[in-house]
């Protein structure tokens, strides 16, 4: 039997035989009808019970659903708290415990969450009420556009950000650089999301954490990426901070024009005349 099925059926006992376990559900690629599973498919589990904490904190209750390799705690991209588990055979399960009350709420408001929009399904439910929450027809979280304060800051954050970058990068901290250019590079995949809708309308989907991009991008934009991402070198990393700020550049001009937002030219035109200047020093230490 598949491990990841094994796993869903112990979790299913173990629910059963804890008392305090209201609802549990699949949910994530492997609750998707649209961009199922793969064989390098974690699960990620929503338990609604009545003590999440104990849960989140204790690791004794594991034992009932397989051999662990190690667990910690982390946080969605919501900010919730998840109990990541490495179990045998390296099959992965995220588990977000939420409380019981919260399952009720939810039902009352007549609210589907977030994470169930794009597709779940329901392992147990001693409830009765479980199908309430799931959405009668799967799509996108519902976003809206993007603000002119968000687009603004993201622009003066990202070119705050290349400028530090290629300070370390003159200082030969490629250390340093790595590090902070995760900024950059998550500001440019914001930046590509919002082009990505300004061309194609608010609801088009541009998945999450870059998932998919391959699809959902311009294929010129994944084309570009090829050249952002550096070694553990300066002249490859100066080289890559160029062409990230010439593709955020590009995207966050159109994206400004799309939404008659004002752009920051001068902003831009003081950071690459920056680079320019400093280009030659970086070129005479190699």
């Amino acid at each position: 039997m598949d491990i990841y099925k094994t796993l869903e059926e112990r979790i299913f006992q173990w629910g059963i035989q804890v008392e305090e376990v209201s609802a549990i559900y699949i949910l994530g690629s492997r609750a998707r009808v649209e961009r199922p599973f793969d064989e390098f498919s974690d699960l990620d589990v929503v338990v609604y019970l009545s003590n999440p904490d104990y849960y989140f904190q204790n690791d004794d209750w594991l034992i009932n659903i397989g051999e662990v390799w190690t667990s910690f705690l982390f946080r969605t991209v919501g900010g919730d708290p998840e109990k990541l588990v490495l179990f045998d055979k390296g099959a992965q399960v995220d588990f977000l415990f939420q409380p019981t009350s919260d399952f009720h709420q939810l039902i009352k408001n007549g609210r589907i969450p977030i994470g169930f929009q794009r597709g779940v399904k329901i392992l147990l439910d001693k409830t009765g009420d479980g199908e309430k929450l799931l959405p009668k027809a799967l799509a996108a979280p519902d976003e809206v556009p993007v603000s002119y304060d968000a687009f603004n800051q993201a622009v003066s954050m990202f070119c705050f950000a290349t400028l530090y970058v290629a300070k370390q990068i003159l200082r030969n901290e490629i250390w340093v650089v790595k590090e902070r250019d995760r900024d950059c590079k998550g500001l440019l995949l914001q930046m590509m999301e919002w082009h990505a809708k300004a061309l194609n309308g608010n609801t088009y989907d541009t998945w999450h954490a870059g998932k998919f991009i391959h699809d959902w991008a311009e294929k010129e934009v994944v084309s570009d990426l090829k050249q952002v991402f550096g070694g553990y070198d300066q002249l490859s990393n100066w080289h890559a901070l160029i062409a990230s700020f010439d593709l955020f550049r590009r995207l966050s001009g159109e994206v400004a024009s799309k939404y008659n937002y004002s752009y920051p030219d001068p902003l831009f035109s003081n950071v690459e005349d920056w680079i320019t200047e400093h280009r030659q020093s970086l070129l005479l230490s190699q």
